[in-house]
C-alpha cells in the first residue's frame, strides 16, 4: 500500500478499537467484526463539509519591479553653465531641498549685474523723489515733476522687486553659481552629468532622475493567450528571487492597451507598498493571479485526500461507527483546497485528521 509516509505514534494505534462480537455458544456462525472509533480519538477528530464553490483558478506570469512614475522627478538645469560640484551619485538617496550639484553659470552673472543695476537705479529713484517733495512743500517744483518722480520710484521698485525674484528663483545669492536641488525625497535614478560638463538650457535630458521607493510598480507580462483572463481588481501573488520566502499580496490597479512589438506581450500592473524599499528597480518579479472560473465543483480541504496505488481516497464521516471510504476524482488543487469531479456530494463530512490511520484500519 502507497500511503503517505505520516507514522502515528503506537499509543494512537491503540486508540482504534475493533470489536470481535462473538456468537452464541453453541452456534455454527462467525464472529461479527465491527469497526468503531474510541472516545479519546472520537473527540480529537476534525471534520470538514463538502460544500459546492466555484473553482478557483491561478496564472502566474513573468514581470519586473518598476519605480512608480507617478513619484519620479525630472530635474533639469536652470540656466546654462559649468558643473564646479558634484554632491549625489546613482543610488543616493537624498532628501527633498538637498543639494545635487554646484552650477556655475554665466547667465546667472548677468542675473546678479541686472539686480545690482536694479538696486542702484532704485536708491536713485528714492532720492530724486524725496528732493522734488521737498522742493514741492517749499514750492520749488511742479506737481507735475512730482508725480513723475514717484512714477520713475515705482518703475524702479518693480525693477528691482523683479531682479531680486530672478535670483531667488535660481537659488543665487552674491555669487555667479547655482544649486541643483532635489524637489522630492527619494534614490537618485540617473545622473546625466559630470564634474567641469557644459550644461545648455536646451538639453533635453534631465540632469538627474530622482525617485521614491514608498511605493512601486509591478509590471507583469500578460501573453496574447491569458489576455482575456486578466481583469482589473484580480488579486495576484508576487514573490521575488531576492525574497523567496515573502509573498507581497496586491491587485491589478491598470492593464495597458498596446501590445509590445517585440515581445508580444502587453503589461498589467500592480501598485505596492514597499516602505522597508526592499523592492528594487529591475527586479525580476513572478506574478501569481486568482480569478475565479465559470465551472462549479464540491470543495474539500486537500488535506482530506488519501493517495494510494495511484488512486484518491477520502474517508467519509457518518458516525463514530460508520466511516467510509471513498474514491475521488480530483478536478483541481489550490491554495489548501481540492475540487472534486466525482466521490462525495455537497453536505457531506469528510475526516481531516486521522484519516490515514482509518483508512489503513479499515482497508488492511
Amino acid at each position: 500500500m502507497n500511503l503517505p509516509t505520516t507514522r502515528y505514534p503506537h499509543g494512537i494505534m491503540l486508540l482504534l478499537l475493533v470489536l470481535m462480537a462473538a456468537c452464541e455458544p453453541g452456534t455454527d456462525e462467525s464472529p461479527e467484526t465491527t469497526f468503531v472509533l474510541t472516545e479519546t480519538i472520537s473527540k480529537d477528530k476534525e471534520l470538514a463539509e463538502a460544500v459546492e464553490k466555484v473553482v478557483q483558478h491561478e496564472i502566474s506570469l513573468t514581470g519586473k519591479v518598476n519605480f512608480n512614475e507617478n513619484t519620479v522627478a525630472r530635474v533639469f538645469p536652470l540656466a546654462g553653465g559649468f558643473v564646479e560640484e558634484l554632491t549625489a551619485e546613482i543610488g543616493d538617496y537624498v532628501q527633498k531641498g538637498q543639494t545635487l550639484a554646484i552650477i556655475r553659470s554665466p547667465e546667472i552673472a548677468g542675473f546678479i549685474q541686472e539686480n545690482e543695476a536694479a538696486q542702484s537705479r532704485l536708491q536713485v529713484a528714492e532720492k530724486n523723489a524725496a528732493v522734488t517733495e521737498a522742493l514741492y512743500e517749499t514750492g520749488n517744483a511742479s506737481e507735475v515733476q512730482l508725480v513723475n518722480d514717484i512714477k520713475e520710484l515705482d518703475r524702479a521698485k518693480g525693477e528691482a522687486a523683479r531682479a531680486e525674484e530672478v535670483l531667488r528663483l535660481y537659488g543665487a545669492s552674491g555669487r555667479s553659481s547655482y544649486a541643483i536641488r532635489s524637489p522630492m525625497s527619494g534614490f537618485v535614478i540617473q545622473k546625466n552629468i559630470s564634474l567641469n560638463m557644459e550644461l545648455r538650457t536646451e538639453d533635453i535630458s534631465p540632469a538627474f532622475v530622482v525617485g521614491s521607493l514608498d511605493e512601486v510598480w509591478v509590471m507583469a507580462n500578460v501573453y496574447e493567450s491569458e489576455i482575456a483572463l486578466i481583469k482589473v481588481g484580480q488579486e495576484v501573488n508576487i514573490k521575488t528571487i531576492a525574497y523567496p520566502d515573502r509573498i507581497y499580496p496586491g491587485k491589478i490597479d491598470k492593464i495597458f492597451n498596446t501590445m509590445d512589438p517585440i515581445s508580444r506581450v502587453l503589461r498589467a500592473r500592480v501598485t505596492i507598498q514597499n516602505k522597508d524599499n526592499a523592492l528594487k528597480p529591475e527586479m525580476f518579479a513572478q506574478i501569481i493571479v486568482r480569478f475565479e472560473g465559470p465551472q462549479q465543483r464540491i470543495a474539500i480541504p486537500s488535506r482530506a485526500i488519501i493517495f494510494d496505488k495511484g488512486r484518491h481516497f477520502v474517508m467519509v464521516y457518518f458516525a463514530d461507527d460508520r466511516i467510509e471510504t471513498r474514491e475521488v476524482r480530483i478536478y483541481q488543487e489550490l491554495n489548501g483546497e481540492a475540487f472534486l469531479d466525482s466521490g462525495i456530494k455537497a453536505g457531506e463530512k469528510v475526516m481531516t485528521k486521522y484519516q490515514l490511520l482509518v483508512y489503513d484500519a479499515l482497508n488492511d
